[in-house]
């Protein structure tokens, strides 16, 4: 019996369905990939069922199934897509706009030498991430205990071994 060639793309295919977690029979008729190359491959490249990817199929399928029952007249179906295209942008435009804000701090923080610059940096990088993550600031930081007289500098030195022996 003649070997048949599994392409690249039905190898992302059955990894795919594999991580989501379909049994290797139903990757087998979806891929046409048999069992044990799938059962070899996945052994080979430590492949994982993902949790998570599974989770958020079964969420598709729900708001599928939702949208359909929901969104019966064209009316409908079109302002729903307008505000979920809308609210994605949105979402989208602050995610990078927090990137950007993160990448700037995080640069400013390599030339600084003030513990103020470092609070500051830990302020930006807690709303940058609840920013990213879709969700409010759960924690604020009081720093009204600082003196405003204090002055702490931080000094960078460098470390080097000991090298005279």
């Amino acid at each position: 019996m003649p070997r048949t060639i599994i392409t690249s793309e039905q190898w992302a295919k059955a990894k795919e369905y594999f991580e989501i977690g379909l049994s290797l029979s139903d990757i087998e008729n979806r891929t046409g990939i048999t069992k044990g190359a799938i059962s070899k491959k996945s052994t080979a490249e430590k492949w994982q069922r993902n949790d998570a990817k599974k989770r958020l199929l079964s969420q598709v399928v729900e708001v599928a199934t939702t949208k359909e029952t929901i969104l019966e007249t064209p009316v409908s179906i079109e302002v729903h897509n307008e505000l979920v295209n809308e609210k994605t942008r949105h979402l989208l435009y602050f995610q990078n706009a927090a990137l950007r804000n993160q990448k700037k701090a995080d640069e400013m923080l390599e030339v600084s030498d003030r513990i103020a610059d470092v609070e500051a940096h830990s302020r930006i990088t807690a709303r940058n991430k609840e920013t990213v993550l879709g969700r409010e600031a759960d924690t604020v930081i009081n720093n009204a205990n600082v003196q405003s007289e204090q002055k702490i500098i931080i000094e960078r030195k460098e470390l080097k071994g000991d090298t005279e022996n």
